[in-house]
C-alpha cells in the first residue's frame, strides 16, 4: 500500500496486521513512521494501536518511544491506551516495569481515573506466569486498597495464578471475595480451578468442581476444554475408569471429542495396558464423528503398543501413518526402530526405516497420490542413530541387510561413519567395499 495514509488509516492498517498475524508487514509500516515525512500522530487511540503493534513485534523500545511522544504532546491517554502500554511491557518480560508504570499513573491527577482493573489484570497475569505469587497477591491487595473494583476477569487472573503456582488452597478466599462483591464465577473460573486441581493431582477436588459447574444453571455447560483438562488429569494419575466415564459424559453433553481427546485417551489406555481398547476407541470415535486421526493419535498408539511390548502392531500403525501422510515425531520413529531390532524383527525394521527416510527398497505401500509428506525424512535420524542401526544389523542373523542399507544411506548421508568392529564386518562384503 503506497498511497499516503492519514492517522485513521494508519491505525486501521496496524490493527489489521496484528489481528491477521502479519508481523513482517507490520514492521515495514512501523519503520515508515520513523521517516521525517511520516504522519504526526495526535490521537490517543492511534497511539494505543501503535503501542500494541510495537509490543506484538517485540520492539519494546518502539513502544516506549510512542508512549513518550504521546506524553510530550500532552495527549491524555485513555484506559485503552494505558492498557496497551502495560500489556506490551508485561508481555515482553518486564512485569515490574508494567507495575511501575501503573503506580506512576495513579500518582498523576490527569491519568488516575483511567487506571482500572483490566490494566491491573495484565500485571497480575504477568506475575502469575513468572511464578511471583507474593507480588501478585501484593498488587491485588493494593488494587483493592485504592478502591479499584475488580471484575470477574480480575478474579479469574488470580485463580489462574494460583493454579499455575500450586496455591489452589487459596482459591476459596477468591471465591468468597467474588461472592462478597456479588460477582458470579463463570465457565473460565471453573475451568481454571479444574486445571489447578488436575495439575496438583487432586482429582477428587477437580471432579467436585465439575459437578458444581453442572449444577449451576446460570453458567454455560462444560466445554471441550474442561473435559480435556480432566482427561489430562486422569492420564497423569492413572485413572483409566474415570477417563472412560468422562469420555461418555462428554458425548452425553453433546460435545464432540477431538483428536486431542483421543490422544489423551490412548495414552490412558496404554498406561493400563489396554491396547485393544485404545484401538477400539480410535475406530469408534473417528467413525462416529467422521474425522481422521492425526499424527498425535498415531504416535500415542505406537507408544501404547511399544509399552505393551508389541512392536509389530506399532509398526503397522506407523506404516498406516506413512500411507496417510501423517508426520510422526522423530523420537517416536527412532524408538520404534530400536524396539523392532531388539525383538529381532530386522527385516521389518529396515523396511520401515527405508519408508521413513524415503530411500528405495521399502516394502511399505506408498501414499496413493505419491505424496511423501508422511515420511519423517532423513533429517529425523542423526548419524549416531543410523550407525547404531547398521551395527545392530551387522551383529544379527540378518547381517546381509547391513551393507545394502549402509550403501544407500551413505549416498544421502556422506558423513555417516561406523565403529571399527562394524566396519570390518562390512568389509567382507565386496559390493560395499567402495563405501568403507
Amino acid at each position: 500500500m503506497d498511497e499516503p495514509m492519514d492517522e485513521v488509516l494508519l491505525s486501521s492498517v496496524v490493527e489489521a496486521c496484528v489481528r491477521v498475524g502479519k508481523p513482517n508487514l507490520l514492521v515495514q509500516k512501523l519503520e515508515q513512521l520513523q521517516k521525517k515525512d511520516s504522519i504526526v500522530v495526535t490521537g490517543a487511540h492511534t497511539f494505543g494501536s501503535l503501542i500494541k503493534a510495537y509490543g506484538y513485534v517485540k520492539d519494546i523500545s518502539g513502544a516506549w518511544r510512542c508512549w513518550k511522544q504521546m506524553r510530550s504532546r500532552h495527549v491524555k491517554p485513555t484506559s485503552i491506551t494505558i492498557g496497551c502500554m502495560v500489556e506490551a511491557v508485561v508481555t515482553n518480560g518486564d512485569v515490574d516495569g508494567g507495575y511501575e508504570l501503573i503506580t506512576s499513573l495513579l500518582d498523576d491527577p490527569q491519568c488516575r481515573d483511567q487506571v482500572n482493573a483490566v490494566i491491573f489484570g495484565s500485571v497480575l497475569k504477568g506475575y502469575g506466569r513468572a511464578h511471583c505469587m507474593e507480588r501478585a497477591w501484593s498488587v491485588f491487595q493494593e488494587m483493592l486498597s485504592r478502591g479499584i473494583e475488580p471484575s470477574v476477569v480480575t478474579y479469574n487472573a488470580m485463580v489462574d495464578a494460583c493454579a499455575r503456582n500450586g496455591q489452589t488452597e487459596k482459591v476459596p478466599l477468591l471465591l468468597a471475595g467474588m461472592k462478597e462483591r456479588k460477582l458470579a464465577p463463570n465457565l473460565i473460573t471453573f475451568s481454571t480451578m479444574i486445571k489447578g486441581f488436575c495439575q496438583r493431582g487432586d482429582m477428587p477436588a477437580a471432579f467436585n468442581v465439575l459437578e458444581d459447574l453442572k449444577k449451576d444453571p446460570s453458567i454455560s455447560k462444560p466445554d471441550e476444554v474442561v473435559f480435556n483438562t480432566l482427561l489430562d488429569g486422569c492420564a497423569q494419575t492413572g485413572l483409566a475408569a474415570e477417563g472412560e466415564w468422562l469420555l461418555r459424559e462428554m458425548q452425553a453433553q453433546g460435545i464432540q471429542p477431538s483428536n486431542y481427546t483421543l490422544t489423551v485417551m490412548v495414552k490412558l489406555m496404554g498406561q493400563s495396558r489396554r491396547v485393544d481398547r485404545a484401538f477400539e476407541l480410535v475406530d469408534t470415535i473417528t467413525h462416529k464423528y467422521r474425522f481422521r486421526m492425526n499424527s498425535h493419535v498415531c504416535g500415542a498408539l505406537i507408544q501404547a503398543c511399544l509399552s505393551a511390548r508389541d512392536p509389530l502392531r506399532a509398526a503397522t500403525v506407523c506404516e498406516r501413518s506413512i500411507r496417510e501422510r501423517l508426520q510422526l515425531e522423530p523420537r517416536t520413529c527412532q524408538h520404534l526402530i530400536r524396539c523392532l531390532l531388539n525383538a529381532a524383527q530386522t527385516q521389518r525394521a529396515v523396511s520401515l526405516l527405508r519408508a521413513m527416510t524415503g530411500i528405495h527398497g521399502s516394502k511399505v505401500s506408498p501414499s496413493p497420490s505419491g505424496d511423501t509428506r508422511g515420511n519423517p525424512g532423513l533429517g529425523a535420524f542423526d548419524e549416531g542413530f543410523l550407525a547404531d542401526v547398521i551395527a545392530t544389523l551387522a551383529a544379527s542373523n540378518d547381517c546381509a541387510l547391513a551393507p545394502a542399507l549402509f550403501g544407500d544411506l551413505r549416498v544421502v548421508k556422506p558423513k555417516l561413519r561406523l565403529d571399527g568392529v562394524t566396519a570390518r564386518k562390512l568389509m567382507g562384503w565386496g559390493d560395499t567395499r567402495k563405501n568403507m
